[in-house]
Parts: C-alpha cells; structure tokens; sequence
C-alpha cells in the first residue's frame, strides 16, 4: 500500500474557529446566561441587562475559548468552550466530526440562589437551551452526550457539559 505525503489532504480544522465564534456570540446574546455568569447573587437574573461594552468584556473573561482560568476571591461564574475527539466523518472526509466540551465553573459560595434552584444548573439550563439540537455554520447537529461534576477546588466547581457534532454533509 502506498500512502501520498506530498499531496495536501482536505481538512477542516479551520472551521472550528468559525464555530466558537457561533457558539459565544450565542452566549453574549443571551442576557439570562450573562446575568448568572457576571452576577454572583441570588437574584442574579433580576439585574439589569448588560450594556454592549460589559457584554464585550465578559468575552474572554467570563466566556473563554482558551482553557486557562485565573482565579481571585472576587471571581465569577465562567463557562469554557473547547473543541475535542476529532475525528474523519465517514460520509466525507473533508469534514471532522467532533466533541464539544463546555466547562460551567461556578465559586461554591455563588450555588445557591434561592428555591433550591443551584447556579450551574441554571448555566446549563441555558446553554443546553441554545445547543442542543441545533447547528452552527452548517455543520452537522449538536446532540447533548453528557453532564460530568467538575470540581477544581474547595473554592470553585461546576460542571462539563459534552455535545456531538456529526456531520451529515
């Protein structure tokens, strides 16, 4: 068997950019995320919508796309979104099927907001809300796979949420 090293292959890595870009504008249009992420209160969806320029600077802070998370006392809520398992899709390999992860981290003393209702959840609820069976820039379906805890410290913890993305192209 003769494998071809010179000949470019297709690939389309590059499409993952356009999708994380899909993904946090979704995030930075809903005002019910933002207010559980910027707020650490209970009431936090009682707060008044973010103005354009706090939206802006929620991105990269409170919304990443680079797992690299700071932390201070006064931190907030954060959700971390990064593509993983790529893999050929079998219909055309142009394409890459994938896994998206989307870490919801919450500061333990920001849980509980009131009716037993906890701050992840309610993240999640959101997120799941605009994900799940849906699609971005064309590409295959988003399909919910799981919710694992994921707990960083006494201090901090959450959630990863895993979605499938197969491409049906």
């Amino acid at each position: 068997m003769k494998i071809d090293l010179v000949t470019p292959r297709n690939s389309s890595f590059e499409s993952s950019a356009k999708d994380l870009q899909k993904i946090t504008s979704k995030f930075l249009d809903n005002q019910k995320l933002l207010k559980l992420l910027k707020y650490s209160t209970f009431d936090a969806l009682s707060k008044p919508d973010l103005t354009n320029e706090e939206k802006s600077a929620m991105l990269n802070n409170n919304i990443r796309v680079v797992p690299k998370l700071p932390f201070n006392d006064s931190q907030e809520s954060v959700v971390i979104v990064t593509f993983d398992s790529f893999m050929e899709n079998g219909n055309n390999p142009e394409f890459r099927d994938n896994i998206i992860m989307i870490d919801v981290l919450c500061p333990v003393s920001s849980w509980i907001m009131g009716d037993y209702m906890l701050r992840p959840y309610k993240i999640m609820h959101e997120i799941d809300g605009m994900l799940n069976r849906s699609r971005l820039n064309g590409i295959g379906k988003v399909d919910f796979v799981s919710a694992n805890s994921l707990i960083l410290s006494e201090e901090l913890a959450g959630f990863t949420l895993v979605y499938r993305v197969i491409n049906d192209v």
